[in-house]
């Protein structure tokens, strides 16, 4: 069932940050990958801040709550929209790339 709710959420745009943040320690560390990663001005920072907090919930919620999986999958996309009206277009340009980066090395951890 968690690997389920994984390829779920491995789906939805950004996840390669959130994958990463999850596992450090939530929406802090999300922010932080993505400021380093895309050069975030501090007020992109402040924009995002409160939509990966919620990102960060509803992965929680996800976990916790299997059932609500496909609900927080749609809610999660919107949020993803929300997130790439902040960035600029070269930095949504990184942000693919490294999305693909963390979806081909999914695929290898999955295989091994």
């Amino acid at each position: 069932m968690k690997k389920i709710i994984f390829a779920v959420l491995l789906t939805a745009g950004l996840n390669g940050f959130a994958q990463e943040a999850d596992k450090k320690g939530g929406a802090d560390k999300m922010l932080q990958k993505m400021t380093t990663e895309l050069s975030l001005t501090t007020d992109q920072q402040a924009l995002l801040k409160p939509i990966v907090e919620e990102q960060s919930a509803l992965r929680k919620d996800s976990k916790e709550n299997p059932d609500h999986a496909d609900a927080n999958k749609i809610k999660v996309k919107e949020l993803n929209k929300k997130i790439k009206e902040v960035l600029t277009p070269a930095q949504l340009e990184i942000q693919k790339a490294n999305m693909e980066k963390a979806k081909a090395e999914g695929k290898k951890e999955g295989k091994e």
